[in-house]
């Protein structure tokens, strides 16, 4: 019933906002009683899935967090059941664009070079394939990635300096394996991927910069 509840909440705008609802109008949406809307309202508020702000003449109430939360999981299990990517994949679009050179530098460096080749199974050519995704879809789909764990390379001390920890994901690029990666510090801007590979990728598929690639992302490993 928890679950019927916050799908209910969510669908009349209560995601990210406060907005004015009755028990009415929700006992009405799930086919229950007044009263029983009402006691489950004041349960969910309890129990920290929603907040409510209580006013003379009626109620205003939204998500917090936890109730968010419950509702991406679900999300992520139905995706899992009904299998809604094919062999859970996600294709993103982007242009290849230049970087600063950093990735060249992190790469070579053994902490994570030795949790890339155990982890990801490819020792990564020094350097990253830099992609800037376009178009709302492709932004979308870039966000969404936000609510999978992948696979993570802890960070590290080298030399008196912390490295953070790197988020990845097996990927390919016109059928080179390699891997998305999610440094926890990064200069990119979220509508930038980095790619890596044990290739140099750019040279074995003859790209450039502002050539299209689609990135084919594995999201369980």
């Amino acid at each position: 019933m928890d679950i019927m509840f916050l799908i209910a909440l969510a669908k009349k705008g209560c995601f990210d906002e406060y907005v004015r609802i009755s028990s009415v109008a929700i006992a009405k949406e799930l086919g229950i009683s007044q009263q029983t809307a009402s006691r489950k309202i004041r349960e969910l508020e309890e129990e920290g899935y929603i907040t409510r702000e209580i006013f003379p003449r009626g109620q205003t109430i939204k998500l917090t967090s936890k109730g968010k939360g419950k509702l991406k999981k679900l999300h992520i299990d139905l995706m899992k059941i009904f299998n809604e990517f094919e062999q859970h994949v996600l294709s993103i679009k982007g242009k290849i664009i230049s970087g600063l050179g950093e990735g060249r530098y992190y790469m070579q460096i053994e902490g994570y070079r030795v949790q890339f080749k155990e982890k990801l199974g490819f020792d990564p050519y020094p350097g990253t394939l830099n992609v800037k995704l376009y178009g709302e879809e492709n932004i979308k789909t870039r966000h969404f990635l936000e609510k999978f764990e992948g696979i993570e390379i802890k960070g590290f001390v080298h030399e008196k300096r912390t490295f953070g920890k790197v988020r990845c994901f097996k990927a390919e690029i016109n059928g080179i394996k390699g891997a998305v990666i999610f440094p926890e510090r990064s200069h990119h801007s979220l509508n930038v991927i980095e790619f890596i590979a044990p290739v140099n990728v750019k040279k074995e598929k003859k790209l450039k910069d502002g050539d299209e690639v689609k990135i084919r992302i594995f999201l369980y490993s």
